[in-house]
């Protein structure tokens, strides 16, 4: 099919309009709906069995493609602002997130409008330009990355999570200024169900965001508490030097601070786990932040489409056959990431409930170094000359063990957080897992109307 020739004007198409084609391993187009067919221009047969690089726009760096199709290939999902070139020369801008089913590949595109789009334009440019300079693709692709982490983010995923989160963020906004629409009757329930699983995910997104400040709070007490470690070891060090000096007279207090270091090396080995478990967390929570965002446009793209069908059902025998066609790909496609951010937060609780064991074990030995403390204190006292040459020991102990219960306490506070955010979660995911579900058997109900 020979390609059209670019020209500057634009495929017009809805802010409130989705569309989505499903395509085999190697992006040959298997189905779509109505507005992708109409955005691209291009009849509907010539489209089904061409290769979705039949609308890539030669604006497009060819590196965005080498990233896009590395994660597709690796099972993963990915988003990704795309220019598009229609049948007739003009160009659609679209956020794309795709996800691999069976043995194949679904992408949903909308109109993207956040900041964020407009700097992925700026950034395309410049590697683009790059590309032209004859450099190869692996060349243009690592300088795609490192434009990504100028930009500030930590790797291309990073990037389009927070390009995923803008745009709904962006598309809620759009929402909210015009929730006064009125519904038609055959089409409210479906928004009914839409609207109540949106708001179950965005609450769902506060909770992960409060995922996201423990985390922090965490990586923060972990800092502390390492430095507290450090500089304990060198007032241990110097406390049993100064009681050799003493020699019998000092002797207890050599054991005295042997005590505490082999405590606090007992806590440090307890509070170790906590470092692997901060780790796991920021892992875990940005991979559920993307399941959540992927679950929301999924549920916004199956409610277009279904009242995209019912709109045809006054004027065509067929208005269903599309939907049909794909519902069992949207239906176990929304099941597959529901049960999967479940299982995430199942095993995450796990870890959570280890982490508040380990915690209770330290607030034991705290309360141990303290004893060993008020012991040194009274042994100091026997003399005013090693009262006088310990004393700043005997303080530092203190500060270090005042540092312990400060921050083992907010790390305690963290993770009862994250106890309670998680059973949220979980239980919020299971009520949404089956409103996919529940919206084609709306649509469906509406056509047994119809029939009879």
């Amino acid at each position: 099919m020979k390609r059209p020739v670019p020209t500057l004007s634009e495929s017009p198409f809805g802010f409130d309009e989705f569309f989505f084609s499903t395509t085999d391993k190697r992006g040959v187009i298997r189905s779509g709906n109505d507005v992708f067919v109409r955005v691209s221009v291009y009849p509907k047969e010539s489209m089904l069995g061409a290769p979705h690089s039949l609308i890539r726009h030669p604006d497009m760096p060819r590196a965005v493609f080498k990233e896009f199709w590395s994660f597709l290939n690796q099972g993963k999902p990915v988003g990704a602002y795309v220019k598009n070139l229609a049948g007739n020369g003009s160009y659609y801008w679209v956020y794309a997130f795709a996800f691999p089913i069976g043995d194949g590949f679904l992408s949903v595109r909308f109109k993207p409008s956040s900041e964020i789009f407009l700097a992925a334009q700026g950034l395309y440019r410049e590697v683009l330009a790059f590309e032209q300079q004859d450099h190869s693709l692996e060349e243009s692709h690592q300088y795609l990355l490192a434009k990504v982490r100028e930009a500030g983010f930590l790797d291309y995923e990073n990037f389009m999570l927070k390009a995923v989160l803008e745009e709904l963020k962006a598309r809620a906004a759009q929402a909210q200024d015009s929730d006064s629409r009125s519904e038609a009757r055959e089409t409210g329930k479906i928004t009914a169900v839409t609207k109540s699983a949106t708001r179950k995910l965005n609450e769902v997104f506060e909770k992960l965001r409060d995922f996201q400040g423990a985390n922090q709070t965490l990586e923060d007490a972990m800092k502390n508490l390492d430095q507290g470690f450090q500089q304990l070891k060198f007032i241990s060090i110097n406390m049993k030097i100064a009681a050799a000096k003493f020699g019998d007279m000092a002797a207890s207090l050599g054991v005295v601070s042997h005590e505490f270091s082999i405590l606090s090396g007992t806590i440090e080995k307890h509070l170790s786990g906590l470092s692997g478990f901060v780790q796991e967390l920021s892992g875990v929570t940005q991979k559920c932040v993307l399941r959540a965002a992927a679950l929301n446009v999924q549920m916004l793209m199956v409610d277009f489409f279904v009242r995209e069908s019912i709109a045809k059902l006054e004027f065509s025998e067929n208005a269903f056959d599309e939907m049909l066609q794909n519902q069992k790909a949207f239906s176990d496609l929304f099941a597959q990431y529901c049960r999967n951010l479940e299982q995430e937060f199942s095993e995450l609780k796990k870890s959570i409930s280890a982490i508040g064991s380990e915690m209770h074990d330290v607030a034991k030995f705290v309360t141990g170094l303290e004893v060993v403390r008020q012991m040194g204190a009274i042994e100091s006292a026997r003399t005013t000359e090693i009262k006088n040459s310990f004393t700043h020991y005997l303080a530092a102990m203190e500060e270090f063990i005042q540092l312990l219960r400060g921050s083992t306490g907010e790390i305690g506070r963290g993770v009862a957080s994250l106890a309670s955010n998680s059973e949220f979660i979980v239980s919020s995911i299971r009520n949404i897992s089956g409103n996919v579900d529940e919206i084609f058997a709306h649509a469906s109900s509406l056509e047994i109307q119809k029939a009879s």
